[in-house]
């Protein structure tokens, strides 16, 4: 059996808990009888003492206040009460202490630690029964569950991907009525139209499209949709292609026409997201700017940035569940896939944090941590299914076929050496003392 069959959901007093880590502590008591100027002790064992849960937890996210409020309530009634444990089912507790960490950059985000004490003597524990399943004979139902993992990631993140074109659409709407309502508007039309129109032509000639025909002041949905149009038309779905970074302009499309706070910022973020770094918060202001020019020119990037990250991570997660299957790229290669997505969705994150209050940009943000939280993790997973990456020296002259054969006794993983070491200029003719990167087994 595995977790993902047979855990429980945990919760206290009826209070769900999202467990990420529990132990179990217990002792004897002891009774020692030692006799003077003899060696050791005689031994009485007058039973267990009450068993003790350690648990750590976590709340996040929209409702994390009232996660929190409702679990100190729970911890804080005094007496016993049951904890339905993830792995060993219904207990009866008491609460011995609680601990609550918050971190400053982690926002809406706390752990909680939790030490619970066993209350009712001789309760049956563990009583859980399970199936033994044999490891070297997996069921046939296997592959199912293999394609329903495939499906359950790439649906959620589809769905988060939506969620978050609506709302960003949302908002780019909004600041344009807003901006088309201030007074003394129609001197800066011209101008909001040339930058909109710049951005979009710009964003078109990345993907080779011809650019559109339209006026982003009266068809305001236009200028988001043709943006996400051209950005998925642009970013490649080949790994070798997203690894070289192809799919990230050097320079934001269309930067010219925007001011030149906002081009600079745009250029600072794809320059990150290409050396897989963090953003700089520096860059941005402190609010929306109050000029309605300015502020076109921050949602732009904010748009354009928003939709690489997205659409980044859809072909990084595809790539990911192909790799699960038949892997063809080092855990390097796939931890630098994962930095570019991580990269442009942390710049994204901390555009919607600067420039919109916190109300309307954390549904969004939300949403976009659930997606770079699936993708690190799914990609770990992947990672670990491989044995442990070592460096290997060659002990004599040999080609890489040769080589296969005396490390793994497999003349066939030599593909798999030279995808270790594609900088090994000599695959045939590889001499004493080179050291290549391999697996353990």
């Amino acid at each position: 059996m595995s977790w993902s069959e047979t855990l429980l959901d945990a919760s206290f007093r009826g209070v769900p808990l999202e467990v990420v880590e529990e132990g179990l502590w217990g002792e004897r008591a002891l009774a020692r009888h030692g006799v003077p100027f003899r060696d050791g002790d005689q031994v009485k064992d007058m039973g267990r003492t009450g068993r003790q849960f350690a648990i750590r937890i976590v709340v996040y996210g929209i409702n994390y206040e009232i996660e929190l409020q409702n679990i100190l309530a729970a911890v804080d009634t005094p007496g016993p009460g049951e904890l339905i444990h993830p792995i060993y089912g219904s207990l009866t507790v008491v609460t011995q202490n609680w601990d609550v960490r918050h971190s400053a950059e982690r926002p809406d985000y706390a752990e909680i630690s939790l030490q619970f004490v066993e209350d009712v003597p001789d309760a049956p524990f563990f009583a859980r029964q399970f199936e033994f399943v044999d490891v070297a004979t997996p069921e046939e139902e296997d592959d199912y569950r293999w394609q329903d993992g495939i499906f359950d990631l790439l649906g959620r993140i589809d769905s988060l991907v939506s969620e978050i074109q609506s709302w960003i659409g949302g908002g780019w709407v909004g600041l344009i009525e807003k901006a088309l309502g201030l007074p003394g508007i129609g001197l800066r039309l011209q101008q909001l139209r040339s930058q909109i129109l710049g951005v979009v032509s710009g964003v078109a000639s990345m993907a080779k499209q011809p650019s559109p025909a339209f006026d982003p002041l009266v068809d305001l949905m236009q200028t988001p949709t043709q943006i996400r149009a051209a950005i998925d038309g642009s970013v490649p779905s080949e790994p070798a292609q997203l690894l070289a970074r192809s799919g990230v302009p050097t320079n934001f499309p269309g930067g010219a026409t925007l001011t030149s706070e906002a081009e600079r910022a745009g250029n600072a973020f794809l320059i990150g997201a290409r050396q897989g770094v963090e953003p700089n918060a520096d860059l941005l202001p402190d609010g929306m700017p109050d000029d309605p020019v300015e502020a076109t020119s921050f949602v732009l990037v904010l748009l354009i940035i928003t939709e690489l990250a997205l659409s980044h991570t859809q072909a990084v997660a595809i790539i990911i569940e192909d790799q699960r299957k038949k892997p063809t790229l080092t855990p390097i290669d796939l931890e630098g896939l994962v930095n570019l997505t991580r990269s442009l969705i942390q710049a994204s994150i901390l555009l919607h944090r600067r420039l919109f209050d916190l109300g309307a940009s954390r549904p969004t943000i939300e949403a976009l941590r659930n997606i770079a939280a699936q993708i690190q993790a799914r990609a770990r997973q992947v990672i670990l299914l491989s044995p442990p990456m070592i460096e290997r020296v060659v002990e004599s002259p040999a080609s890489l076929r040769l080589l296969a054969h005396r490390w793994y006794g497999d003349h066939a993983r030599s593909i798999e050496l030279i995808r270790l070491n594609p900088s090994l200029k000599t695959p045939h003719n590889i001499p004493a003392g080179e050291v290549l990167r391999a697996y353990a087994e």
